[in-house]
């Protein structure tokens, strides 16, 4: 690749990257559904003082961030009657907008969630620095994350991710469940509704995480919830489970052999353990194969988040958010009796029986 090449290559890259919290400016705000509400076509095309006053917004700020978007082609404009109008064309709004299955543009706020202790990361990398950050001196992240776990709202989904016939006819006669590391909880919920007759606890080594679960479950008698690391689960709860569930956490703890090993500890005989993580490779070369750009980004957003809040502790494993899936599928073999992949449309899910 020619200096000049490359040079533009790392231009466009630049470029890119500051249209990406123009996105995610976006969709915080609700600017692309404010637009797209006014404006769908050229025709209807709207100025920024219009769209500023039906959001109430400052029609400045409205200005700059929407000459950005037009600019990197995000959104359309044109020069009409002397005015600059703008519209969004409808092709783009299940990008823009997404739902609560498609999450796009949404994706952007990862960037500012991240971005956001970035100069902390930074200290961590001299030899003599901190070995990394707080997970909750992220609060723009976990914003965001609390709002993507929509998906699992819908009652659908239970059955492309529970794949499993035995495990959905036990839970149709019901068994009890436990969720490590809920957060908001949703996925807890939504099992808690389809499947009355279950019981549930859901766990979570945040309080703060606790307290969103609370509201999310509110109402629902059979749901349990309580602080917990399941690495040290009190000995109240050995076998007491037939199904654990666990999904985007094994790749962001201190410890995951001792995550594990407390999570089949607490399984009855048989029971099982879905687990879902990133369907990232052991290997940069496997990953570079399959999809450069999006491992590359999964890798940044590692350096600023996943691997700095578990690596900081003592021995943490640090593993980060590319740490593969066959490294997850050897270290659930050493453990469980049988593990194997389920509902492969979806994502990575792991389906493991003690």
């Amino acid at each position: 690749m020619a200096e000049t090449e490359y040079t533009n290559k790392v231009n466009g890259i630049l470029a890119n990257g500051y249209a990406c919290l123009g996105i995610s400016m976006g969709t915080r705000l609700g600017l692309f559904e404010g637009l797209a509400k006014l404006a769908q076509s050229k025709e209807t095309a709207v100025s920024t003082q219009t769209l500023a006053d039906s959001m109430n917004f400052k029609e400045r700020y409205v200005r700059e961030w929407i000459n950005g978007m037009a600019l990197a082609g995000i959104l359309s404009h044109e020069e009409i009657d002397g005015e600059d109008r703008y519209w969004t064309e409808p092709h783009t709004l299940p990008t823009l907008l997404g739902d609560d299955t498609t999450w796009i543009a949404q994706s952007a706020e990862l960037l500012t969630g991240v971005a956001e202790k970035q100069v902390a990361v930074e200290k961590c990398f001299p030899a003599d620095g901190p070995r990394g950050t707080n997970v909750d001196e992220y609060p723009v992240l976990h914003e965001f994350l609390l709002r993507r776990s929509v998906m699992w709202k819908s009652p659908g989904i239970i059955h492309k991710v529970f794949e499993d016939e035995v495990l959905l006819s036990k839970l149709e006669k019901g068994i009890s469940v436990v969720e490590v590391g809920c957060g908001a909880a949703i996925p807890t919920k939504t099992l808690a509704t389809r499947y009355p007759q279950c019981k549930l606890l859901a766990t979570d080594i945040c309080a703060d995480n606790l307290e969103r679960a609370k509201t999310t479950c509110q109402g629902l008698e059979n749901v349990e919830l309580r602080v917990m690391d399941a690495c040290n689960a009190s000995s109240d709860l050995n076998e007491k489970f037939d199904l654990a569930m666990m999904f985007d956490v094994y790749h962001d703890v201190p410890y995951p052999d001792k995550l594990i090993a407390g999570i089949h500890r607490i399984l009855k005989p048989g029971g099982m353990l879905l687990m879902n993580d990133i369907g990232a490779h052991e290997s940069i070369t496997a990953n570079k194969e399959e999809n450069a750009a999006m491992f590359g980004m999964y890798y940044t957003i590692s350096s600023l988040y996943c691997m700095p809040t578990s690596y900081k502790y003592p021995d943490g494993a640090g593993i980060g958010a590319c740490g593969g899936m066959e490294l997850y599928e050897r270290k659930l073999k050493d453990v469980f009796t049988d593990v194997r992949k389920v509902a492969k449309d979806i994502g990575l899910f792991f389906l493991c029986t003690k």
